[in-house]
């Protein structure tokens, strides 16, 4: 290592600086090596023109100062005054540094520059380290010889000899514990572990007395706080903070009864705080003690000043997009706030947070505006903190809160409160605005609960929040899941067990081939005719049996394994689509999308793979997108359906419309103005409506079934309705204008065994039309009679609040029930013959 060519405000790495000190003046066998030694090293530490080491006026070894003649009036002069400047043969006047060398009475090292040779900042800071160091060395390796010196000069008592040998013994454990924390500084522990170990080591070599070391904290504008303690009992906080802010920043204080010793604590030659020693036993510090606890507190210094370490540590212990606490650092501290509650009388309550619809976010405006919203909510959460409250970013979109009260379930609630309502306000990021929500979870602190455990429980207890918050729905005008609070309950632990299996499992699942597609028929209603399949994810779990997306995607749905299981499905539906074709040229394949693939960047990547790797006409492919979806951005969302579409597969959006009497008619729950820009191909009516046609409601859901397939007629958009159950359904669904429908009556989920051979020998091929024709035309006849009861709804008769972003059919209705549609209108053979091609 070229030591002299750093600068002095880059003599770091700390280690490696101190070792060489270490290692160049140990290298000396006797004390005047070791002196002389000094001379030449501060001189290339420094990049001095002169340095010298003198004991009084005796001058020990020296370099630069000419080869004949030293100039020791000059050199005595300086160390006189602390300072100055003197003449040196052959370089003409040079200022200079004196440093005293500690426990070396009379010893100083003085360095010096030519007069015109430009400043070097950090000087001064360089050449008292290589003077402690010296005093170390000289004092721990050569103290004997440094008695008989002493001796020499003139007898001393016994009381000084004891003394002296008292502050040699101290000063060489001083030595031994600097040297291991220097490894502990080079291996790069995490900064608060080599906080607790300056600590621990001033409070050993200070007769096991209370230590606490005092830091500003840079993300509560600076606010003093206690970052690491020892000692039996504590040192009051209080009085560490006092003493921290009362030394002003510089210096050492050596206590009394009723304040503690204090010494300074550096950043770069910035104060940041201090090292605090309980004195209320002992009295004031001696010279000797105020050495240590100096020495000690130049410790703390060097690790947060080198740029290497507080890198490593700001990896270590804290986050480094919000500059939050990470898991590991939150629960160091939660195991701190749980060992003092018997001490402090307060109780300890964590609060798990999640964030709602922030992958949404992420896949949509990309990670830069993802990173932005992340920093602000953690802005936001730190608002919502009271003075001790600590906040964490566990990971992803994961934070968490730690909250001490004498009532801390209580004042938990509160503060998730104020979460909730300061996180549902918008953000705008990159000229859009973007709205989330948050799933808290809350467990309290109980006996025999360590801080691992207390996490976990409010991870579950956030879990059956946000299962409660999707079962609700998203907000109507907001389109976000508004997210809810929970509090941890001893039940909870079974289903995060499962859930947490369920996870894993699913990881498993994907690679070991357990998963399944069952296809269930869309028939075209004029003719019976299969026009298309949608395929159904099934996993036949190894020890649960055969389980329905609704059991295991909602509870994995932030599984990585969820994405590759997308995938499978892309191709394995397209693949099977394109043998399938072969006997049935113009059948399609429906797969169902989530908002977030439809949101995701690469979902039209994935689609391009999946229909070239099947060779499929991408006409065939189906995507089934859902309507939720309308709430989003419309430009964002256009822009994500576009990208879709240019794959060439058709696009419908799933789950249209609801039936809401309250709202005085059928309420078709998406904006519809969207239709006419957005690239899609057609909709999928709810099956909540389609079971109503048939039912109380009947006549307006039928009206509203009417005003969308006019609408969908009127833009060229396909209407499919879901859910046909019964046989008087077909009827008044065709009645009403709609051509394409799927349910348990047209044809339940099978298997590719079970469907593929009813496929190539037409047993779902459509149904004669001379047989079913007359019955068909009976119903319609008598759902004309039905129709001219209740009154036909044109399409410019529905309402449109656009407003809301919806159209309202009003109801209709004339005095007495609803005609019905008797099943008996449909002739036996023909009606068995309906039902049979499903089956």
């Amino acid at each position: 290592m070229d030591v002299a060519a750093l600068s002095p405000d880059q003599v770091g790495p700390a280690s490696q600086l101190l070792e060489h000190v270490l290692l160049a003046l140990g290298a000396g066998t006797t004390e005047r090596d070791v002196l002389a030694g000094a001379a030449a090293l501060v001189a290339d530490l420094v990049d001095a023109d002169v340095a010298a080491v003198c004991e009084g006026a005796h001058v020990h070894g020296g370099v630069g100062l000419g080869q004949r003649f030293l100039p020791e009036r000059g050199l005595a002069r300086v160390v006189r005054d602390g300072g100055g400047s003197f003449a040196v043969p052959g370089l003409g006047r040079v200022r200079t540094t004196v440093v005293e060398v500690p426990g070396l009475a009379g010893v100083h090292v003085v360095v010096g520059r030519a007069e015109d040779s430009p400043e070097h900042e950090g000087t001064e800071d360089a050449v008292r380290l290589v003077a402690r160091a010296l005093g170390l060395v000289v004092l721990s390796r050569h103290g004997r010889e440094r008695e008989r010196w002493h001796r020499q000069q003139g007898a001393r008592g016994a009381a000084e000899r004891t003394r002296l040998q008292q502050a040699l013994r101290q000063r060489e454990q001083v030595l031994t514990t600097s040297v291991r924390f220097q490894r502990a500084v080079s291996s790069r522990r995490p900064l608060p572990e080599l906080l607790v170990q300056i600590a621990t080591s001033s409070s050993e070599l200070m007769d096991d007395r209370a230590v606490s070391l005092v830091l500003a904290d840079p993300r509560s504008q600076m606010r003093m706080r206690v970052v690491a303690a020892v000692g039996e009992p504590a040192l009051d906080h209080a009085l560490a903070l006092a003493a921290a802010e009362g030394l002003g920043g510089f210096g050492v204080a050596v206590g009394d009864q009723s304040t503690p010793a204090a010494a300074a604590v550096h950043i770069n030659g910035r104060s940041v705080g201090a090292l605090v020693l309980d004195t209320s036993g002992s009295g004031p510090l001696d010279p000797v003690g105020a050495t240590v606890l100096r020495a000690f507190a130049e410790h703390a210094s060097m690790a947060l000043s080198h740029a290497d370490t507080v890198r490593a540590v700001e990896a270590a212990s804290s986050d480094s997009l919000t500059s939050l606490p990470n898991r590991a650092t939150l629960l160091r501290q939660l195991e701190v706030a749980l060992r003092v509650t018997e001490s402090d009388g307060l109780g300890t309550a964590v609060l798990f947070v999640d964030l709602n619809g922030f992958k949404q976010v992420n896949d949509t405006l990309g990670h830069a505006a993802g990173d932005e919203i992340l920093s602000r909510v953690a802005r936001r959460l730190r608002r919502c903190l009271r003075g001790d409250d600590v906040a964490a970013r566990l990971g992803g979109d994961e934070f968490a809160l730690v909250v001490r009260d004498v009532e801390p379930e209580r004042a938990a609630q509160r503060i998730a409160a104020r979460v909730q309502a300061d996180l549902t306000l918008p953000f705008d990021t990159h000229g859009t605005t973007v709205r989330v929500g948050a799933s808290i979870g809350i467990a309290v602190a109980a006996d025999g609960v360590g801080a691992a455990e207390l996490l976990r429980r409010a991870d579950s207890a956030m879990y059956m929040a946000k299962a409660r918050s999707h079962a609700a729905g998203p907000d109507v005008a907001t389109g976000v899941v508004p997210g809810g609070v929970v509090v941890f309950e001893a039940d909870m632990h079974d289903a995060d067990q499962l859930r947490r299996q369920l996870e894993h499992d699913l990881l498993r699942a994907v690679h070991d081939d357990e998963f399944e597609l069952a296809y269930q028929p869309i028939v075209r209603l004029a003719d019976g005719a299969v026009v298309g399949v949608e395929a159904l994810l099934r996993w036949r779990h190894r020890t649960r049996g055969l389980l329905e997306p609704g059991a295991f995607l909602a509870g994995a749905e932030r599984s990585p394994a969820v994405e590759e299981l997308w995938r499978w499905v892309l191709r394995t539906a397209c693949a099977q689509a394109a043998a399938w074709r072969e006997r049935v040229p113009d059948l399609s394949v429906t797969v169902n999308l989530s908002a977030a693939h439809v949101m995701a960047r690469g979902a039209s990547d994935d689609v391009r793979a999946a229909l070239a790797a099947a060779a499929l006409d991408p006409a065939a492919l189906v995507l089934d997108v859902p309507a939720d979806l309308l709430g989003e951005d419309p430009d964002l969302l256009t822009a994500r359906l576009r990208t879709l579409r240019a794959t060439g597969a058709r696009i419908l959006l799933d789950d249209f419309a609801t039936l809401d009497p309250a709202r005085g008619g059928v309420l078709v729950n998406h904006s519809l103005a969207p239709l006419r820009q957005l690239p899609v191909d057609g909709v999928k009516l709810d099956r909540t409506l389609v079971g109503e046609i048939d039912g109380p409601e009947g006549v307006d859901a039928l009206a509203a079934v009417r005003v969308l397939c006019e609408l969908g007629a009127a833009l060229d958009l396909g209407v499919v309705a879901e859910g046909v159950e019964r046989t008087e359904q077909v009827v008044l669904l065709t009645e009403a204008g709609c051509a394409v429908a799927q349910g348990v009556l047209l044809g339940v989920p099978r298997s590719v065994a079970e469907l593929g051979p009813e496929l190539g020998a037409g047993e779902l091929g459509p149904v004669e039309p001379r047989a079913a024709a007359p019955a068909l035309a009976d119903l319609v006849d008598l759902a004309g009679d039905a129709e001219a009861a209740a009154g036909t709804i044109p399409l410019d008769a529905a309402e449109v609040r656009a407003g809301e972003g919806t159209v309202v059919v009003p109801s209709r209705r004339v005095p007495g029930p609803p005609v019905p549609v008797p099943i008996s209108g449909v002739r036996p053979d023909d009606l068995r013959r309906m039902l049979d091609r499903s089956r």
